[in-house]
Parts: C-alpha cells; sequence; structure tokens
C-alpha cells in the first residue's frame, strides 16, 4: 500500500551530491519526494548537512536512496521538463563546487572509508571522450562505495612532469610551465562538467615543488640502499618528441603514437630500481592474491618477474684477430641438455654484440642492428616470427666436449635479460630450432623422449626447460633527476618523515 504523502522539514546529511539525503532523527527514515534544499552547512562536527523541507514520502529502509526529482524539474502542469544539460550544469556545478560536495573528512567520519584513485592525465591538451569513458568507469567504483555508506576518498590530479609537456609547449611557441598549467585550468574545467564525484581539495599537480621533493626523497632512499642504479640499454626512441617510448607506445609499422614519427632503437644509460632483489617476496606474496585476482592476471605477473632455477655456466670465447680472448656466463634452467647446445646467440642490439663481432662481419651486424629500429620486443619474441641473424665471426669453447661453438647475433634475445646472451640448444628448445634450421646449424639430441627428432618434424621436445639469460634480469624503469657530484649537489630532501598531501 502507497504511504500518504506528508509535509515535513528537517535536517539531512548530504552523502555524496546533492539528490542523496540520509534523515537525522529517529528510525533514519529515508524520504523520497520532492525536496527544496538550501546551501549546505556543515555541523559542528564538521559533517556536511543540509536543510529540507516539501512534500515526503516516509520509506522506513535503512540507507541511502536518490531523489529523481526537484521542483525545478517539474513543469506546472506536472509533467517533466525535457533534459537541458546546460541549465542543469549551470544549476548544479556552483552548488557542488561552492558546497564542497565530495570533499571528505576521514578524521571527522565514523564510516568506513574507501580510497579510489584513477591515473592521472597528462596535460598536453583539453580532455577528449577518451578521458570520459576512462574517469567515468573509474567514478563508478567511487559513487557505488559512496551509496553503500563508506567515506571516499577520490582524488584528482595532473601528471604534468615531462618531455612530451615540453616537446608540445615547443611547437607551441610556449613556455613549458605557462602551457602546462594553462592546460591544466582548462583540464579541470572540463573534468566538473564531467561531474565526476572527486574531492577538489586533495587537487595536485607533480610539477610542484611540493609533490616532486618527494618523489626525489624517496629517490636518494633508494639509491642510499643500493636500489637504484645506471647502466646502458637500448630503448625505443622518437627522433622527433626527443623522448623514450614504452613498447605500446610503438605502434602500427614501428611508429610514435604521438607524432606518428618511425621509432629506432637508442642505446642511453638509465636510472634502474632494483627489483630483482625483491623477486622472492613478490613471487611469495601472490599466494595472498589467489582467488581473489583472475588467475590469468596472476600468470603474466609470475611471467614477468621470470624467477627461474638453474646454473650459470662460462663459456670462453676465442681470441680473434683484433680482439682477446673472453668469457660469457650464460644462465641455464637445464644444464642436463648441456651436451646439445651447438651454437650461441647474443641479442643483437646488445653491448656485447659489438664487442664480440670481427672486423669482417662489423658493416653486416650495424645493417641488422638498424633493421631493428621498429621492431618491438613483442614481436622480436613472437613465436610467428621468422627467424634472422648474423654470424658475428667468434667462437666460444663448449666446457664439456671443448668443441667450437659459432657465436651469432639475432634479435629473438634481448638485450635486457641477464648477459644477453643464450647457448642454443635446438633439438630441445623450439625458437633455438627455428633459428637453427633457418641458419644451417646442427640440431643434437641429447634426451630420448621418445619422439621424432627434431630436425625433421620442426618440433623440439622437452621444450619447457628453456636455456636462456635469467627473467629476473629486469628492472622497472623509471628515470630520476640525481646530479653528479662534480657538477651539483644531488637534490635536496627533508630528513624527516611527513604525510603527502595535496
Amino acid at each position: 500500500m502507497k504511504r500518504p504523502a506528508v509535509q515535513a522539514e528537517g535536517e539531512a546529511e548530504l552523502l555524496g551530491d546533492a539528490f542523496t539525503v540520509r534523515v537525522s532523527g529517529p528510525g533514519r527514515d529515508i524520504l523520497d519526494g520532492t525536496l527544496h534544499v538550501c546551501q549546505p552547512t556543515r555541523s559542528p562536527q564538521g559533517r556536511r548537512r543540509l536543510d529540507w523541507s516539501g512534500s515526503v514520502v516516509p520509506q522506513s529502509i535503512e540507507g541511502a536512496r536518490t531523489v529523481s526529482e526537484t521542483a525545478a524539474d517539474v513543469q506546472p502542469d506536472g509533467q517533466r521538463k525535457s533534459y537541458d544539460f546546460q541549465e542543469i550544469e549551470a544549476r548544479w556545478l556552483p552548488f557542488w563546487d561552492e558546497g564542497a560536495t565530495f570533499a571528505v573528512d576521514l578524521e571527522a567520519s565514523s564510516r568506513p572509508t574507501k580510497y579510489v584513485c584513477d591515473m592521472f592525465p597528462y596535460p598536453s591538451g583539453d580532455l577528449h571522450m577518451g578521458h570520459a569513458e576512462a574517469f567515468a568507469i573509474g567514478d563508478v567504483p567511487a559513487r557505488y562505495a559512496r551509496l553503500r555508506g563508506f567515506n571516499v576518498l577520490h582524488p584528482i590530479g595532473w601528471d604534468s612532469f615531462g618531455l612530451p609537456a615540453e616537446n608540445a609547449a615547443i611547437k607551441n611557441n610556449a613556455h613549458p610551465a605557462e602551457w602546462t598549467y594553462r592546460n591544466i585550468e582548462t583540464q579541470a574545467a572540463s573534468f566538473k562538467r564531467y561531474a565526476i564525484s572527486a574531492d577538489w581539495s586533495t587537487r595536485l599537480h607533480t610539477s610542484d615543488e611540493s609533490y616532486y621533493r618527494w618523489t626525489q626523497w624517496l629517490f636518494l632512499k633508494f639509491y642510499e640502499q643500493g636500489l637504484a642504479y645506471r647502466k646502458d640499454s637500448p630503448v625505443n626512441w622518437c627522433p622527433s618528441c626527443q623522448t623514450v617510448l614504452a613498447n605500446e607506445q610503438v605502434i602500427g609499422e614501428g611508429v610514435c603514437e604521438r607524432c606518428k614519427t618511425p621509432v629506432t632503437k637508442k642505446a642511453l644509460n638509465q636510472w634502474y630500481f632494483k627489483i630483482t632483489d625483491y623477486a622472492d617476496r613478490l613471487l611469495d606474496d601472490m599466494e595472498q592474491l589467489q582467488g581473489a585476482w583472475p588467475e590469468r592476471v596472476l600468470a603474466m605477473q609470475r611471467n614477468w618477474i621470470g624467477r627461474s632455477t638453474g646454473a650459470s655456466v662460462t663459456y670462453r670465447i676465442e681470441a680473434a684477430e683484433g680482439a682477446a680472448e673472453t668469457s660469457i656466463d650464460v644462465f641455464t634452467t637445464r644444464p642436463d641438455t648441456l651436451y646439445g647446445v651447438t651454437f650461441m646467440v647474443v641479442a643483437a642490439d646488445a653491448q656485447l654484440a659489438l664487442d664480440l663481432v670481427t672486423e669482417e662481419h662489423h658493416d653486416e651486424l650495424h645493417r641488422y642492428r638498424d633493421g631493428l629500429g621498429n621492431v618491438t620486443e613483442i614481436e622480436r619474441q613472437s613465436a610467428d616470427r621468422e627467424r634472422t641473424g648474423v654470424f658475428l665471426g667468434r667462437y666460444a669453447t663448449h666446457p664439456l666436449t671443448g668443441e667450437r661453438l659459432p657465436i651469432w647475433a639475432s634479435d629473438y634475445v634481448l638485450a635486457d635479460y641477464g648477459t644477453g646472451a643464450v647457448m642454443g640448444v635446438p633439438a630441445h628448445d623450439q625458437r633455438d630450432l627455428e633459428f637453427a634450421r633457418a641458419m644451417g646449424l646442427e640440431v643434437r639430441v641429447v634426451l630420448d623422449t621418445g619422439e621424432e627428432d627434431p630436425s625433421v618434424s620442426g618440433t623440439a621436445t622437452a621444450g619447457e626447460g628453456r636455456s636462456s639469460t635469467p627473467r629476473r634480469g629486469r628492472a622497472w624503469q623509471r628515470r630520476r633527476p640525481l646530479r653528479s657530484p662534480s657538477t651539483c649537489c644531488p637534490p635536496r630532501a627533508p630528513a624527516r618523515r611527513r604525510s603527502i598531501t595535496g
């Protein structure tokens, strides 16, 4: 039976937006009806409240409820107005802004807390529909948690440091700071029109000194503990943007996603964080996520960390004209296949290849390396990719048999993994087999699996035991500024801990 409408007035707590109210008083009934709302105020306890009056229908349901209509939405004849987004924005944006509708005071509320953070946008221009989609999706869990009674912290900010912003400023003949902060203000206005439930009191910009002084402080702590180091490494380089690109930023036929310039490979000396020291802990702690995260995501994370158990084998490299004798350490998870090694392969874009190549094969190697400029690591590791390579003119000595092993350079071995070299066991590793068949190298079976000879079938046996460089050689790459003491002092940072705020 429908409850009759009654005239009432009272005080309600503002839970997230102007349509959601919770009534104070006995029973904490939820009121649904036409509300005449005045300006929000704050209670002595710091909670935002509003006064209401009007024709309401009490509902004996605990929890929040959305009021679908207000007096301004209904015409005199009782018919609902057509949707006028400009009129609605003009009415509600000032209300949300002046009343700090989505601001939270985590210490003043006894409600359970929830933290919802979206990835901060780059201030390269105004927002577009891609932003609208991404931030609408991010706003859903924030609003959902708020309606379930959580005190939700939903911050907003801009990832405003980096070469893309500087390049955009140069293109528009403006100072980077002026260009960046002008775009931030433009995007902020658009975000408010999106009506995402962000707490604007938490607003931050990573280009503000009050923010990046803490990233520098954190970097110095890593550095002091030996967890930040430098090394030369090949990277995706956009000659137009003059910046490094992630594999995901190289699109199509190997071009930059921003300016569509062909991407090249370039060796740069960079800072790395040595997460390898925590690889075992990262993997072991993933047991806590079993059943809570999708198994495919956990498998991707395990593969990315890539813990391997095996042995390190040293191969002596014969001297050549103009090159002294040296040695290479190679990691293998299958020492039982050592007698099946018939060649060695070095990452073509690694410094090791340049160090080993003889003068006779020098030009051929450089032409091969130049051809890798627009090939991503994912493509290089693809099972469908044709195996190619260049003989370096050098030989390694097998540590058990003493036989000479030719050393090749190829793109299916990656420079960032371990020493950048692998031992070729073609009978028992599929990629090695494909390379051996392409180059006419020997395929020697040393494990009797009862299967057809791989040199005939084209399928390696016991291929799961990959002999390779350690996958744990990977490190997070994030450049951090640390000046050499010979030119300047390292950036100053606070000596004591403090909370980071917007």
